[in-house]
């Protein structure tokens, strides 16, 4: 388990060996997180979907990041035949750990098959659509959609609810039943197709041991075969009678229907579907138009910043041009250039290295002093604080050089940070042989000195009593 302040490792004690941090709490609930994903996944395992999307929603609710319970509840909606919200899952869960990650492989698995993905949010689709029919009171129109949808999606759990309750409104409850009966073969913890079954046997008074006797007088039924005639028991007389060959007027019959089926597309079906798609196509032409009018303010937006920058970048330059002229401190005013000119193109953090590295000589204009303060107001907390994080990942891993290049920059830009003052008596401490030496103890010294009361300040002196 890591830091969720600094990434290290964390023990078995409450505090963060290495920030400080109090991580009692978010061990609790870790824990918690890790304990609903269990139960969730016990769920899955016996197919009680609705049941085990409930219990990964709650681990996520403590911890978002939890990988494996997110993975999970994707597969468990793709089970269910929620194929958008399934890579809605997978996408987040990719976002949230890059590398190594299996959700990589769901998504790329969905997404190989660009035919069949277009069917199944096609089908999110109608379903929707026999949502709002199902509200106009537009039954029939919803239950002949929603066949459609479980055909191209056989696992879509929520179609099967709706269309069951559609049947239980029309009073066809052997339907109904048959569809419910689907669903949970499905999702066998499903509450809501449960609840409708036992409606509708309230309904019809037919008890479950009663369903299951005539269920197993159906399959009796459909074993035995019905006894042929034998000759005694009828005489099939001679025919004179001869068949008529109705081939040609068959043919005739084929033909007049293909007729009759095209016209009545030609008349009906396309017509629709034609204005259907000047819809939808005069429904995409003005969402691009909005994103291109969008895109169009924020360039505008950005091409206003430029100018501006490029005006105080002018400016200042100008203004170092005259100080130049005045003053034998080219040199400086030259570092200072550079530092504003890093500032004005967004890398804070180079500009506030860069004014590491310049001393102002006595005599500077009033103007070059105050431009120094301010670049170092705006830029130092920041860098500071990258330089910092980046010392102490470099320490976590015993890079005791490089982390005390870091931190040392980082000291410069702000010489009171205790966690930053304290990591660079341990790099002093471990180049000199695991021993002390001034560098440390001066370091450690200034921690127990501005911190007196903090753990900071009682490791320092455990340290120092080696």
């Amino acid at each position: 388990m890591e830091c969720y302040k600094c990434g290290s490792e964390l023990s078995s004690l409450d505090i963060c060996s290495n920030c400080g941090a109090q991580v009692g709490v978010y061990k609790k609930i870790i824990t918690m997180s890790n304990t609903f994903y269990n139960m969730g996944l016990q769920k899955a395992r016996v197919r009680d979907l609705s049941g085990a999307t409930e219990l990964l929603k709650q681990s996520l609710a403590l911890y978002k990041k939890n990988i494996q319970a997110r993975n999970l509840l994707g597969l468990v909606y793709y089970e269910m035949g929620e194929v958008v919200i399934a890579l809605r899952e997978w996408v987040l869960s990719k976002n949230f750990e890059p590398e190594n990650n299996i959700a990589d492989y769901f998504i790329k698995k969905v997404q190989s098959n660009q035919n069949k993905l277009q069917v199944l949010n096609q089908s999110v689709r109608k379903y929707n659509i026999c949502l709002r029919h199902a509200a106009e009171d537009k039954k029939d129109v919803a239950i002949i959609q929603l066949k459609k949808v479980i055909n191209t999606n056989e696992k879509f759990v929520k179609a099967y609810q709706l269309l069951g309750l559609l049947y239980i409104h029309e009073q066809e409850y052997e339907k109904a039943k048959r569809v419910l009966k689907k669903s949970l073969t499905i999702d066998r913890g499903s509450t809501l197709s449960t609840r409708y079954l036992n409606e509708i046997n309230e309904v019809t008074g037919v008890t479950e041991k009663e369903l299951k006797k005539e269920q197993a007088k159906e399959k009796k039924k459909k074993k035995k075969e019905p006894e042929g005639l034998s000759g005694n028991d009828v005489i099939i007389p001679k025919s004179t009678y001869k068949e008529i060959n109705y081939g040609f007027f068959t043919f005739i019959y084929v033909v007049i229907g293909m007729v009759i089926g095209a016209a009545m597309v030609f008349f009906l079906v396309t017509p629709a579907k034609i204005k259907d798609a000047k819809s939808e196509g005069s429904k995409d032409v003005q969402s691009y138009m909005d994103e291109i009018s969008k895109s169009n303010i924020t360039i505008s937006d950005l091409e206003v910043q430029i100018e501006a920058l490029n005006a105080e970048k002018q400016s200042l330059s100008e203004q170092l041009a005259q100080e130049q002229g005045k003053t034998d401190n080219s040199a400086a005013y030259n570092e200072l250039l550079e530092a504003v000119t890093l500032f004005v193109n967004n890398d804070v953090k180079g500009c506030a290295d860069k004014l590491t590295t310049i001393t102002l000589p006595e005599g500077m204009e009033t103007q070059a002093v105050n431009l120094y303060n301010a670049l170092t107001a705006r830029t130092y907390p920041e860098a500071a604080t990258a330089h910092i994080n980046q010392g102490s990942q470099l320490a976590n891993r015993s890079q005791w050089q490089e982390a005390l290049t870091e931190l040392l920059l980082g000291e410069k830009m702000n010489p009171n940070d205790i966690g930053c003052l304290y990591n660079i008596g341990k790099c002093y401490y471990q180049l000199n042989g695991q021993a002390i030496d001034e560098n440390a103890r001066k370091y450690f010294e200034k921690v127990i000195e501005l911190s007196p009361g903090s753990n900071y300040a009682g490791w320092s002196q455990g340290w120092l009593g080696q």
